[in-house]
This record gives C-alpha cells, structure tokens and sequence, in this order.
C-alpha cells in the first residue's frame, strides 16, 4: 500500500516538472517570439569630450576634479603655471599705458598749436586788412594833394607872369610858393607813410608765411600721431593674443557631465593639445546593440526594450529603438571579409542598433559598460 503511494507521489512530482518545464519552455519560447534578445550591449555616447589646453604648454599646478566628479559647464577643472604669461600681459598694458600717454600729449601739443597758428594768422590777416584799408586811404589823399600841386604851380607860374608885369605884389606870389611847398612836403611825407606801410605789409605777409610753415609741422606732427595710433593698435593686438594666451592656462568644462579619465597628475609638465580629461554628457549615454540579423524581423524605430547593464542588476533601465544601422558591423571590420570563393562557414552578422535611454539613472552609467538587452518585436 505504501509503495504504492509512493508510486503515485512520484508520479505526480514527476507529472509537476514535467508541466513546469513546459511552461517553461512555452514562455521561452513565446519571449523569444516577442522580444529580440541579445547580450552584446555597449554603454556609448557621442558626445565623449577630451579637455586640453590649447596653445599653451607647461607645468601643471592644480588639478580641480578626479575620475568619476560631477562637473558644471563654466567650472575650472586645471590650470598651467602662468607667471611667463602674466608679466607679459602686464608689460604690454605698460606699454601700452606709456604709448597712449605719448599720443595725448602729441595729440594736445597739435590742437594747441593749432589754436595758436589759427589765433595769430586771423590777427595777421586781420592786420594786414587795416593796412590796406590805410594805405587806400593815404593813396587818395595823395592824388588830391598832387591834384591841389598841379592846380598851386599852374597859379604860382601865373603869379609870377603878373608880377613881373607888376599886376600883383610879391607877398601874394610868396604865399603861392609857400603853399606848393607845404603841399609838396605833405605829399612826400605821405610816400614815407606808404613806403612803411608797405613795408609792415611786407612783414606781416612773412610772418603769414612763417605761420603756414608751421602748419606743415602740424602735418608732420599729425602722421607722427597716426603711426603712434598704428603702434597703439599693433600693442593692442598683443595683448589681446597675450591675454588669450594667458586665460588659455585655465581649463574650464565645455559641458555639464562626469571625469571619464584624468590624464595627468599635478606637477606634470605638458604640450599644448595634450589631453588633460575626458569628460562625458551622461544626457548623451545611449545603448549599443549588436543584433543578429535574424533577430532582426520585427524590430522598428519606437520599439521598446528593456536594458539590463552588468555593473548594477539591481537597476531599471528602459528605452526605445532610435536607429536601427544600415550597415553590419563586419562592414567596419579593420579586416574585411574575403567572400570571392563564397562563404562555406554560414555566419549571422550583427546590425548596429542604437537604444535611447527613456528611464533609469543614467549618472551611473560609464562607456562602454555591458548587459543585456530585450525589444519587443512590432508586428507588421
């Protein structure tokens, strides 16, 4: 009886497992009918930064983040010793300071010269006018003196017929020769007055001329200004590049990401473009499936899939098909596939699959981590 029993126990445990195997195996079977599984998963991204300092070389004095530090896009991550580059901006702002000082006591010295120069030939001109309008002045007196002359000779000529015949006396002929005489020394003072006038004339031009002559030193004094201007840019360009040579020995963070990779240690000296970190978007992490083409019906852009990476099974990650490659990755083998015999071992190539990352924390997430990955197939 008891044997029987056991028989029977036996029988149904055996019955169990075999239904339990079945169920098994239908699931497995319907999973892998549902869903493309596969284990060559990549953690990737496009947007893996290498940080160096461009332009610059040197020692490297201070080194802000380790592998594996949260940074923000803007945050100082190293810097080079910058002593050389500082002076040199320092000199040249000296320079520079001295230079533009040069060119505003040139540039003041010109408009005071100016001043002047303008100031002295309107008072010259001014002058010289007043000399014309007195020596117009004397001129016409002149010619009415010489007019009043000719009219006294031709009278005292006229005298002396009628006081030789002795219609007149002798003091009316005296007056007549005194008058010519006054009016000639009047007339010869008048051509002194104008001799001198002409002569200041004379000075005054000269000295008009002497003025223009010093506006050709402005004009001298002008280009040397220019080329003080042309020295002040050049020094300007200098420093600008002096200055930008100098804020190159800082190495701030292009992004907001994560330390990939540290390079280099303090006190290392280094070339300019030498990296220095690598620093990752972890917004940029996607994943990287290597699927089998004839894993491949069913699979469409939007399909979800279920991630799983290696490093943390305990955490959730989903996401979508966002591209599914055009090429297999064979095609990118550094060495290519002979098939000019044909192919007498079968094998199924693998199509690039890029995942997006829809859920999950993707701050845990390093390049080129693995897992496994699951999309669900989308029926036609």
């Amino acid at each position: 009886m008891n044997n029987q029993k056991a028989k029977k126990l036996g029988f149904l445990i055996l019955l169990g497992l075999a239904l339990f195997f079945l169920v098994l195996l239908g699931y497995f079977v319907w999973h892998r009918y549902t869903y493309a599984v596969t284990d060559a998963v990549f953690v990737q991204t496009d947007n893996l930064v290498y940080l160096s300092f461009p332009k610059v070389s040197g020692r490297l004095v201070k080194l802000y983040k380790n592998e594996g530090d949260l940074v923000k896009k803007g945050e100082l991550l190293a810097e080079l010793e910058d002593l050389d580059y500082f002076w040199k901006v320092r000199q040249l702002e000296e320079n520079l300071k001295n230079l533009e000082a040069q060119r505003s006591s040139l540039r003041e010295q010109i408009e005071k010269t100016e001043r002047e120069i303008d100031l002295k030939i309107e008072q010259l001109l001014k002058e010289k006018e007043r000399l014309k309008e007195e020596e117009k002045t004397r001129f016409y007196l002149k010619k009415a003196l010489q007019s009043k002359l000719e009219q006294v000779i031709k009278d005292r000529e006229r005298y002396e017929f009628l006081y030789k015949e002795g219609v007149v006396a002798a003091h009316d002929l005296e007056q007549l020769k005194t008058s010519e005489k006054e009016i000639t020394n009047q007339i010869e003072a008048i051509n002194a007055q104008l001799k001198a006038i002409q002569h200041q004339q004379e000075i005054l031009q000269k000295n008009i001329d002497l003025m223009i002559n010093e506006r050709k030193t402005i004009f001298s004094q002008k280009h040397q200004l220019q080329g003080l201007t042309y020295q002040k840019e050049a020094l300007f360009n200098q420093k600008k590049e002096a200055q930008l040579y100098y804020n190159y020995t800082k190495l701030y963070s292009p992004l907001d990401g994560i330390i990939a990779k540290k390079f280099h240690s303090e006190g290392d000296v280094i070339t300019s473009g030498e990296p220095i970190y690598s620093v990752v978007d972890p917004e940029s992490f996607y994943i990287l499936v290597l699927l089998e083409e004839t894993k491949l019906k069913g699979i469409k852009e939007g399909a979800p899939a279920r991630i799983k990476i290696d490093a943390y099974p305990e955490e959730k990650y989903e996401g979508i098909v966002e591209k599914i490659l055009p090429a297999s990755a064979a095609t990118f083998a550094l060495v290519p596939r002979d098939i000019s015999a044909g192919e007498f071992t079968k094998l199924a190539q693998r199509i690039f699959v890029r995942i997006k990352i829809t859920r999950g924390n993707k701050n845990l997430l390093r390049v080129g981590l693995g897992g496994e990955v699951e999309i669900k197939k989308v029926k036609d």
